[in-house]
């Protein structure tokens, strides 16, 4: 049991116990030992061991194919049949054997007792003649049946009977010397290879592995795979003892063995490393692995001496992957972007629906969160088409692309290439350079893709020529990825989106430095992009700002006396839509959605688009002021009231309804005037902090455009009512019953003056209770158009006598003394030339005293006096207004404090005036 060194038994040359037992009882001529009972000789001597217990029926290792080989190897079906029948028949007589034998040897003893008993000569003593009688009696039937010389003197049965206890012998015994036998060459063997178990394991657990499926386990068999090739190339004798003997035929024996024996379990070593070599080029292949796995996996095979096509595999599989998922990901997506057109889209162009959509928006930037709003207005299933289209296209290159490079760059530049010692016959068929190109085409498809979304080309042949007018103006714009009826600040918060999705796509595929060529394409692509989608949204800019006269509500504003909230929509509709371009025009690459501080110098080129835009959008809007005033206005807004902002309904009088012409007007004069004086300055000043102040502003055009609007619209107002103004004025002046140079000194101011102020009167409480910043303006023109039209009046006027000259001066200076709050420096002029007239149209009589001229001019101003003081009521609208009792608090105490400074101004005024007419009087 302590073998040191390997032993080649030979059982064919050394006997066997077993063989020598068989050997000793078996006979080449007893054909009793065939079991068939066919007849043939079985000789066993000359046999070997396995052989030998392949066809003795007795051994546990009996084979029938190898019995009827050997014995009957030439039996045919009727000779087997009979063989079972004989056998069949041996089996049933053995079972009477027992039986028969008894039965036998019973009868031959009565007989030998009988037979003793007649053949003896004397009667000797009855011991001795029992006893003699007895071996004469066996002597006898020995002669007869036991010691005949046919059975050579009983020793043929003898044999016979250890010739069976030999076979009998042989069926026991031989199989447990069989299995004590190989028991002993296993623990030898177990012995040897004690040392070399390493080796032996190497397949198994290769094998185990392979199976588990596991990068971890490839890279534990590659080390085992390893240290066994070292172990087998160089240290083949220390794995297994050394031969005992000293001879050449020994030690060349057991190196014979050795090398038997290492190239067998090698052999299943190179197998199981074969098959791991497929399941990761099957793995290589793999597109969902990450890149990780898949060096790890390349640096695998590259150990395993294999060639670079391992690495070629990768990158082929791969970029055919990409250019396949990159084409299934667009026709998918493309065709959701197509179902979601296919929507209805009924009152896509209708502007009131459009109008709605804006004003939603527009009020959804005062809220915290306006996304939920701007992003489910009409037409943001195809936004979001197309929001999802960019996403999967550039998921697709972020997920593959940037792996693909990685692995594809270190193979060009060999980095992968030093684990293998051994130089690649595959290397010089193909160059690293195609790697490149294959990147070069992925960045290209989807460039390709996505200016074919967006209709995209050269950007510096975009910028050359104007966009295309679209066929409908509501449509806004000729691009046809834009949803119809989509409006502005929808489009520009997609815009933005899908553009954060395009930046962060090109920086991460830039990131890899594939080529100065792949760099320019996606530079290219960024910048054709940017433009256009400007370039869109200044269309939808305009075309929204057409409309924009449809938000105005006529609701007062809260924060701004005399305007509405029209003009606070105005400012966020600009600033919302200014702000989304210029973002689109600045917007880095790779800057993401939510970033601030990803913003780039704006170009000049963005800079012009975006002014442009900017006041053509401001002049469309200005444009809309005009219908708010002229146009019919719609059902719901005939029915809305005027709510005057400062008071109480019952302080301001009545509502007033908004389809008075009038009442409209002067909201807009209101709205003009603030935005010319305010807003426009305003948003102008943002304008130009955004770009640094490099903006171009055509601001006399737009303040010239507001004031050209404001002056149609204050004279269309205006001159109704001064015309009528006017014919009262003229029908008192030019009257065919007044006689100018007859008439006696007055004593009380005509009619018609009266009824001219009362008419100012109603005109003022109208503007008053709408704007009170228009009054003044409006009570100055009223008061110009007066004094026209009383001097061109009285130059109409051939003279004057005493009394006229007189009637003349008390009605003029009554009129002035009443307005002279709003006796602006030229109707002051005005004035003066229709006193200077009266006095040249003058015509002294002879005989007139200059006391009766005096007492006549004491009589006039007692009369102005009585009059004003008779009228103060009636026209106190038209004094300044004083200050208010201590127990009103409506007005602001800022307004007191700077009426209370201007009070010593307005008496000097009163008294310069009051000294004017006195002057006028004594002329």
């Amino acid at each position: 049991m302590s073998r040191r060194e390997w032993e080649d038994v030979d059982h064919d040359a050394i006997d066997s116990f077993a063989g020598a037992i068989t050997s000793a009882g078996s006979s080449s001529s007893d054909p009793g030992m065939d079991p068939l009972g066919l007849g043939a000789v079985i000789d066993v001597r000359d046999m070997s061991l396995e052989k030998k217990t392949s066809i003795l029926v007795s051994s546990k290792s009996f084979d029938p194919k190898a019995f009827l080989s050997v014995v009957h190897p030439n039996a045919s079906y009727q000779d087997l049949a009979a063989g079972v029948a004989n056998i069949r028949r041996s089996l049933d007589s053995r079972s009477e054997a027992i039986r028969i034998l008894v039965e036998d040897n019973f009868d031959r003893f009565v007989s030998v007792k009988s037979s003793t008993d007649s053949t003896l000569p004397f009667k000797p003593e009855p011991q001795t003649r029992l006893l003699t009688l007895s071996w004469l009696a066996l002597y006898a039937e020995m002669r007869e049946g036991l010691l005949e010389e046919s059975t050579e003197y009983a020793s043929k049965a003898l044999r016979d009977r250890l010739k069976l206890t030999a076979t009998k012998a042989d069926q026991v015994f031989l199989p447990v010397l069989e299995n004590a036998s190989k028991v002993d060459k296993l623990r030898s063997t177990l012995t040897v290879f004690e040392r070399s178990k390493f080796l032996f394991n190497l397949p198994g657990s290769l094998r185990e592995s392979i199976d588990a499926q596991l990068q971890r386990k490839f890279e534990a068999a590659m080390r085992d795979y390893k240290k066994g090739k070292f172990l087998f190339e160089s240290k083949p004798g220390q794995l297994l003892p050394a031969a005992t003997g000293n001879t050449a035929g020994s030690q060349g024996g057991a190196a014979a063995s050795e090398k038997r024996i290492f190239d067998r379990v090698w052999k299943a070593v190179e197998q199981v490393m074969s098959e791991m070599q497929a399941t990761l080029l099957a793995e290589l292949k793999e597109p969902s692995r990450s890149v990780e796995e898949q060096e790890k996996t390349i640096e695998i095979l590259l150990e395993m001496k294999q060639s670079e096509e391992a690495i070629w595999a990768f990158i082929d599989t791969q970029h055919r992957h990409i250019l396949d998922t990159l084409s299934a990901a667009y026709k998918r997506l493309r065709d959701r972007v197509n179902d979601a057109r296919a929507l209805p889209i009924a009152k896509a162009f209708d502007p009131p629906r459009i109008a709605r959509d804006v004003e939603a928006c527009v009020a959804s930037l005062d809220d915290k969160d306006p996304e939920p709003v701007l992003s489910m207005a009409f037409g943001w299933q195809v936004w979001k088409a197309h929001l999802e289209l960019v996403k999967g296209l550039s998921e697709v290159m972020v997920g593959s692309l940037p792996g693909f490079w990685k692995i594809a760059k270190a193979h060009m530049e060999g980095k992968l290439q030093k684990a293998s010692t051994e130089p690649s016959t595959s290397s010089s068929r193909r160059n690293p350079g195609q790697c490149r190109s294959m990147a070069l085409d992925i960045i290209k498809l989807y460039i390709q893709q996505i200016s074919e979304v967006f209709t995209i080309s050269d950007p510096a042949v975009v910028k050359s020529k104007q966009s295309k007018p679209p066929s409908d103006s509501m449509m806004g714009t000729s691009a046809a990825f834009v949803p119809l009826g989509s409006n502005s600040l929808t489009s520009s918060h997609y815009l933005a989106k899908i553009l954060a999705e395009i930046g962060d796509c090109v920086h991460d595929v830039s990131a890899g430095d594939i080529s100065s060529e792949a760099s320019f394409s996606l530079t290219g692509l960024w910048d054709g992009v940017k433009w256009k989608f400007v370039d869109v949204l200044c269309d939808l800019w305009l075309r929204d700002a057409t409309i924009l006269n449809r938000l105005e509500t006529w609701d007062s504003s809260a924060e701004t006396p005399n305007i509405t909230n029209y003009l606070a929509r105005i400012h966020k509709f600009q600033k919302n839509n200014t702000t989304g371009a210029y973002k689109i025009a600045t917007v880095a690459v790779g800057s993401g959605e939510s970033s601030k501080s990803s913003k780039k110098p704006i170009s000049q080129e963005f800079i012009a688009k975006l002014v442009k835009a900017f006041q053509d959008a401001l002049y469309a809007i200005l444009d809309g002021f005009v219908p708010l005033a002229m146009d019919e206005i719609t059902d719901e807004t005939k029915k809305k009231t005027l709510l005057l902002r400062g008071g109480s309904a019952e302080a301001n009088g009545p509502p007033m309804k908004l389809n008075e012409f009038d009442i409209r007007v002067l909201l807009v004069l209101s709205n003009l005037a603030h935005l010319k004086k305010t807003l426009i300055p305003n948003m102008l000043a943002q304008l130009d902090s955004a770009f640094g102040g490099s903006g171009t502003y055509d601001r006399q055009t737009a303040t010239r455009i507001v004031s050209e609007l404001d002056k149609t619209l204050f004279t269309d107002f205006i001159r109704p009512k001064s015309e009528a103004v006017a014919n009262i004025v003229r029908g008192g002046i030019v009257d065919p019953a007044m006689d100018w140079l007859d008439t006696p000194r007055p004593k009380e101011v005509r009619q018609y003056v009266f009824t001219m102020l009362v008419q100012l009167v109603e005109y003022h409480a109208q503007v008053n209770a709408v704007s009170k910043a228009l009054l003044e303006r409006t009570m100055n023109a009223f008061v110009a158009d007066i004094t026209t039209e009383a001097l061109r009046c009285f130059r109409q006027i051939r003279g004057f006598g005493m009394g006229g000259m007189l009637r003349a001066t008390l009605e003029i200076e009554f009129i002035h003394q009443t307005l002279q709050q709003y006796v602006t420096p030229a109707a002051a002029q005005t004035f003066t030339e229709i006193y200077t007239t009266i006095s040249d149209s003058y015509e002294r009589r002879p005989g007139s005293a200059d006391q009766d001229l005096q007492a006549q001019l004491d009589g006039v101003k007692k009369t102005l006096t009585e009059a004003r003081r008779a009228t103060a009521i009636n026209f106190v609208c038209f004094r300044k207004e004083r200050a208010r009792a201590a127990g009103d608090g409506d007005r602001p105490p800022t307004r007191d404090r700077d009426r209370d400074r201007d009070k010593p101004k307005e008496r000097t005024r009163e008294r310069d005036a009051d000294s004017a007419s006195e002057r006028r009087r004594d002329r």
